[in-house]
């Protein structure tokens, strides 16, 4: 009987693994998410519609408390209830669902049934094991003033001043090389802890490696670096380190660690899962600022107010701006895009995430704990959560045009010179048109309107009652004149009264200025449009697309590109708004009530040629919510792709990937005017510029008539051509080019020709399109907001001023002095508030006061939390081991002098993250072996004081990209826009594409992060939702994992990639491969005993593929089933 060879025992001990996790209870859910969900999701709802009547404070209700977690174990009346784990037994749950008509919570007169979405949440805590920190038992009490509870709650570990500790002496000499070691090393004496020893050389390459790179090393860069320990170990290990740090690769390592930290996606989930634009580039911002050494104090600022900086950092290879690319971090996550008028929670629901990822980014405090109440158990009032809320709903989220200034300089140049020589071309061409403009050619434009009469405001009226008059025997051209002048003048007067009447200005665009609004774009760069500029058609027959009268465009130059336009905040006068415009290629008018940015209501697609009014609904009561108006080229326009197909009517293209549509879009709009109306009419025509026909004497004869149109046209093209056009002007030239009285053909003469092909061949190939970034920017007053009462946005309550969290207020000792000026800390915070504050009421929205206060030195949380951060990218674990939540429901810090000391030497050092990461990697605690002696485990199983390097499994990108590694399909190129993930079948409506199964070989780090749908093989190795920040990930080992190495098709195809170099390798013999297999993988060869294991693995694959001894090394069959049975061995998958 064939023996069961070393492969298939490999693969059926995985397979009984995953089989017996698969008994265990995979409804857990990691500690501080439990936290997070009862924090965010179930004591709000428990206080907003429960408290009232099942809380200690209150008259209990069938004897049930519902404000501690010894109200419900104990119940009421009828028992426990909620039964952890098991929501059908539960009693809450069939209250909440109204299962039994006797039993209905919340009844009829508090509020009625909770929504589906509540009931869901309750169901969900309950079934998940019903985590409840709530562990004080609700008594009826006096309650503490917020005052006295804040100052209890100031003292808290976190929110003291960062101490400057001693450094201790230790007497164990191998420890005593660093602060680092000295404080580990002292409190293992303490402990009666000894360390383990040193980790072996190949060990530790391959450690170090992963942990800065997230790559394996190199088979020959091993080989080197054990070369090199055993002449000086020190100094080749710190080479070692120097070089890892210096590597690209470095950034994207610490890339995917922040991503985490901001809860990175590339989608917005919900339905229809829109795209984040550009995403990406905010990854590649990160790579570049990490590899780049970025200080973490620039780094805060840019995030939180890049937008805002006096001096922004600027990349001059890429001629763009850095800074502004960092506040994209507010525009990741969920975002629902219903109607944010109907349903104002939205808008809210999505600051409160932004609150809540800023807050626990820089400074590890669950801030949105506190948007129903006060702050459960750290000092956050609600105050406090809702003055931050007004900063941030100050802030309009945007789409930041990056590019330089410099950037289409030259070819903006070229155009407009281009364009010069094209105007006066068209001048020569159109004074000869013009001169020839007869009774013979006015006859045929009347005949080619048929049957229809011109409207009297239309140019040709006049000729059209002269011609039919002329007809009626002893009719007079003179009184037909005057009668056709009459009707026209009646008929603009009625026109201009009806639009007195029923419109009011919102703002007027016709002098050619952008008043008040405010443009960004590379479209929008020039100052003023004046009448008489003109958009040179970019392919087809005509010359020119548009004489343009003043107003604002994006197009002058070209329609590629882009342009947002907004305006300050409205108010609201009537019921409609209508913007004159005309555009095309997926741009978009629209108000944005309360910043939401998905909104499905209040917009209208532009697919406009020529001039059109589009209305959009301003409904009453919206005040509250801030609006402004906008108007998006393509590339500014978060609505794209929209699912309604309401973007030129375009239900096909918009379920394309979006990068599809980006690679050459040509996106363009212009508008003249916007007003405010109630009625269903938009403004109508008053053609003032059919006044001048009709000036001075009445025309006498046919003849003279004809005089009196050519002398117009030959006016407006001589002013034309001298660049003194007015909109009258504009009108007649409009109006005669689309009559064909004026030449529109490129090719009118061979000098046209050649300039209208040289424009759009630098036109075509010349520009740069735009690069563009979702973020925050500041265009209006900023606003106070009112504390919402109980979360709720319906009922505001006082106003908070805005300002920074009340903790960090007093944060040093009173008798420090700042710039030689003896003031108290509380004095400087102060004026600091008052000084950020009050020009932000007239102009801003608070950020840059929050940036600062955040990068304060003397900020307790800041420098404690990112060195924190840093310490478990490293080490696998924080000495504080909730690296988001600093508070009372996160752990305490197991070393708390050396994370103030690493904190203080992080300042000391211009917040150089590097140089933190150097010393943490130098350290001996990082240099340690991973196996603990027997004492230390017995005495700290958990490793907290840190006496062996605690190994553990890899993020599952360094799985992924190891495997690319190794196999040889890894491609390093770096940035640029991300690749769709593989899945089995797309699905359009949602959004979700079939990607490559090898990601193109690319790095996991460029793998489109979805958040209705993230990467299937990432996902299951714990890769972060996406939805809230998250700042450890969960290491979770559950039967998905074992089944994705054995199963996932990624993984056989990589396999099957090495084994085709392998079969190439040149190895004489199976042991030499396997040994070229091990280095490769694990960084190290074989033992003895491991060899011949394998060895025989080998032997009895042969034999299974029918395969004879001579041709083993040649057999791919045979080293696809050994590579992907190195690719499951568990040590690949961790870091040693």
């Amino acid at each position: 009987m064939l023996r069961i060879c070393f492969l298939s025992r490999t693969l059926l001990n995985l397979m009984l693994l995953a089989a017996a996790a698969a008994m265990l209870d995979t409804t857990a859910v990691a500690a501080d998410e439990r936290v997070e969900f009862f924090e965010s999701r179930i004591r709000p709802l428990l206080v907003n519609r429960c408290y009232e009547c099942h809380s200690a404070e209150t008259e209990q209700n069938g004897g049930l408390l519902l404000d501690s977690k010894a109200g419900w174990e104990v119940g009421g009346d009828s028992g426990p209830a909620i039964v952890p784990n098991d929501p059908e037994a539960s009693l809450l749950i069939k209250a909440v669902r109204w299962d039994n008509p006797d039993v209905q919570m919340p009844p009829q007169d508090a509020g009625g049934k909770l929504t589906a979405a509540e009931i869901a949440d309750l169901e969900a805590w309950v079934k998940s094991g019903a985590f409840d920190p709530r562990t004080e038992i609700g008594t009826a009490k006096i309650r503490k003033s917020w005052d006295e509870t804040f100052a209890e709650r100031r003292q808290w570990w976190s929110l003291q001043p960062v101490a400057h500790p001693p450094v201790p002496e230790v007497s164990d000499v191998a420890w005593s090389g660093s602060a680092i070691d000295r404080f580990l090393r002292h409190r293992m004496a303490a402990e009666g802890i000894t360390p383990a020893g040193l980790a072996s050389a190949e060990t530790l390459i391959r450690r170090a490696t992963l942990v800065l790179t997230g790559l394996p090393p190199q088979p020959t860069d091993v080989s080197a670096f054990v070369e090199a320990c055993r002449q000086d170990r020190e100094a080749a290990y710190a080479q070692l380190v120097e070089r890892l740090l210096a590597s690209p690769q470095f950034g994207e390592r610490f890339a995917r660690h922040w991503m985490d930290v901001v809860r990175f996606t590339e989608t917005h989930g919900n339905e229809w899962n829109y795209d984040v634009p550009y995403a990406w580039r905010y990854r590649d911002y990160l790579i570049r600022a990490f590899n780049d050494d970025v200080p973490y104090n620039q780094f805060v600022r840019e995030h939180i107010a890049g937008d805002l900086l006096a001096t922004p950092r600027y990349n001059a290879t890429g001629q763009f701006t850095e800074s502004v690319i960092g506040t994209a971090f507010y525009r990741f996550g969920e975002v629902n895009h219903d109607s944010c008028v109907l349903f104002g929670s939205i808008g809210y629901d999505v600051v409160d995430n932004q609150l809540d990822t800023l807050t626990k980014a820089f400074q590890a405090t669950t801030v949105a704990c506190a948007r129903c109440h006060d702050h459960k158990i750290d000092a956050v009032s609600t105050k406090d959560y809702h003055a931050l809320l007004g900063i941030l709903r100050s802030s309009r989220s945007v789409q930041h045009t990056l590019d330089h200034a410099i950037v289409n300089s030259l070819t903006m140049h070229d155009l407009s010179m281009l364009k010069t020589s094209i105007r006066s071309e068209l001048s020569s061409i159109w004074k000869r048109d013009a001169a020839a403009l007869n009774a013979d050619k006015l006859n045929a434009l009347q005949a080619a309107a048929g049957d229809a009469v011109p409207i009297a405001t239309d140019p040709l009226f006049a000729w059209s009652r002269l011609t039919k008059d002329a007809a009626t025997p002893g009719a007079s051209v003179t009184e037909s004149w005057q009668s056709a002048a009459s009707e026209y003048a009646a008929k603009s007067a009625e026109h201009a009264a009806f639009n007195k009447a029923q419109f009011t200005t919102v703002a007027d665009f016709r002098d050619g200025k952008k008043g008040d609004w405010m443009a960004d774009g590379m479209g929008l760069r020039d100052s003023a449009w004046l009448p008489g500029d003109f958009s040179v058609a970019t392919d087809g027959d005509s010359a020119i697309r548009h004489v343009l009268s003043a107003g604002v465009y994006t197009f002058g130059l070209s329609d590629k590109l882009n342009g947002a336009f907004r305006s300050p905040p409205l108010t609201r006068t009537h019921g409609k708004v209508s913007f004159e415009v005309m555009g095309g290629g997926f741009s978009l008018a629209r108000l944005v009530f309360n910043n939401c940015q998905l909104n499905y209501t209040n917009q209208h697609s532009i697919h406009h040629p020529d001039w059109s009014w589009i209305t959009v609904d301003f409904q009453e009561g919206t005040q509250p919510l801030h609006p402004y108006a906008e108007l998006l080229t393509f590339w500014d326009n978060p609505k794209f792709p929209d699912p309604l197909g309401t973007l030129s009517k375009d239900t096909e293209n918009q379920r394309l990937p979006f990068n599809d549509h980006a690679k050459n879009p040509r996106t363009w709009w212009g508008v003249r005017r916007v007003v405010a109306h109630d009625g269903a009419e938009t403004p109508r025509d008053e053609a003032a510029f059919v006044a001048p026909l009709y000036e001075g004497d009445p025309v006498p004869s046919l003849d003279q008539a004809v005089e009196r149109y050519a002398a117009i046209a030959a006016n407006a093209v001589v002013r034309f051509e001298s660049f003194t056009s007015t909109n009258d002007d504009v009108r007649w030239l409009e109006w005669l080019l689309a009559k064909g009285v004026l030449s529109n053909r490129a090719d009118s003469t061979p000098q046209l020709a050649q300039l209208i092909a040289k424009y759009r061949e630098v036109e075509a190939n010349q520009i740069t399109l735009p690069r563009t970034m979702p973020g925050m920017a500041d265009e209006g007053p900023g606003f106070d907001q009112p504390v919402l009462t109980r979360g709720e946005y319906t009922k505001p309550g006082d106003v908070v001023e805005r300002r920074y969290l009340e903790a960090m207020s007093r944060t040093t000792r009173p008798d420090e002095s700042r710039d030689g000026n003896d003031v108290s800390h509380e004095t400087y915070v102060a004026n600091v508030y008052l000084q950020s504050i009050a020009p932000t009421s007239a102009g801003g929205s608070g950020r840059a006061l929050v940036a600062e206060a955040i990068v304060d030195p003397d900020n307790p949380l800041t420098s404690r939390v990112m060195a924190n951060r840093i310490w478990y990218w490293i080490f696998g674990n924080g000495l504080v081991r909730t690296p988001d939540d600093f508070g009372h429901v996160g752990e305490l810090p197991s070393h708390p002098e050396l994370l103030d000391h690493l904190a203080t030497q992080f300042v000391s050092d211009q917040w150089s993250m590097k140089k933190l990461i150097r010393s943490l990697l130098l350290s001996r605690a990082f240099q340690s072996s991973a196996a603990p002696l027997t004492d230390s485990r017995e005495k700290d199983p958990d490793n907290l004081l840190l006496s062996w390097y605690p190994a553990r499994r890899a993020e599952a990108e360094v799985i992924r990209d190891s495997i690319l590694a190794v196999s040889g399909r890894l491609d390093g190129t770096m940035y640029g826009p991300s690749i769709h993930p593989y899945r089995a079948t797309a699905d359009t409506e949602k959004r979700l594409y079939i990607g490559p199964l090898d990601g193109d070989g690319r790095r996991s780090i460029y793998i489109k992060f979805q958040l209705m749908e993230a990467a299937q093989f990432l996902s299951a190795f714990n890769l972060p939702g996406g939805k809230i920040a998250q700042g450890r990930r969960d290491a979770s080992n559950v039967p998905a994992q074992s089944l994705a190495l054995l199963n996932d098709p990624f993984v056989l195809a990589m396999a099957d990639r090495w084994s085709e170099s392998l079969v190439a390798d040149g190895s004489m013999n199976v042991a030499e491969r396997l040994t070229r297999m091990f280095v490769s993988a694990l960084g190290r060869p074989p033992s003895a005993s491991e060899l011949q294991r394998f060895e025989q693995t080998i032997n009895d694959l042969s034999a299974i593929h029918n395969v004879s001894a001579a041709d083993i090394l040649a057999n791919r069959s045979i080293w696809k089933d050994a590579a992907h049975a190195v690719f499951n061995f568990k040590e690949f998958i961790f870091i040693p």
